[in-house]
């Protein structure tokens, strides 16, 4: 699993590479080019390839000074497929997802702003 060495404003690293846009940290493997329907909201559709994982938990890191909106809908779905949702600014985000490395499937997703 893919934990996150450091994070800060712009930029996380995980295992060496550094990335500095959005991305979704999957048990396997990192998605650097994720790119969102809405660059300041996380809608339902975002999240596709998250759900097909079937993750126990699901990080959500709304970014830094510039915070993405969760809308009702977003948290909806995770609700109705059973997945447990974790909403945080990023660096909580990050701090929380690298926690639950160690005892559950979880999938990150960041944003670096």
């Amino acid at each position: 699993m893919p934990k996150i060495d450091e994070v800060s404003f712009g930029k996380l690293v995980s295992s060496g590479k550094v990335y500095r846009a959005p991305l979704i940290a999957y048990p396997d493997s990192i998605d650097g080019r994720w790119w969102r329907k809405d660059g300041m909201k996380f809608s339902p559709e975002d999240f596709d390839s998250v759900i097909e994982k079937k993750p126990d938990v699901v990080v959500l890191g709304t970014g830094f000074a510039v915070k993405v909106l969760v809308p009702e809908e977003t948290k909806a779905r995770f609700d109705k497929e059973e997945i447990e949702l974790i909403v945080v600014d990023t660096p909580e985000a990050v701090k929380q997802y690298n926690e639950l490395l160690k005892e559950k499937k979880v999938i990150g997703a960041f944003h670096l702003m």
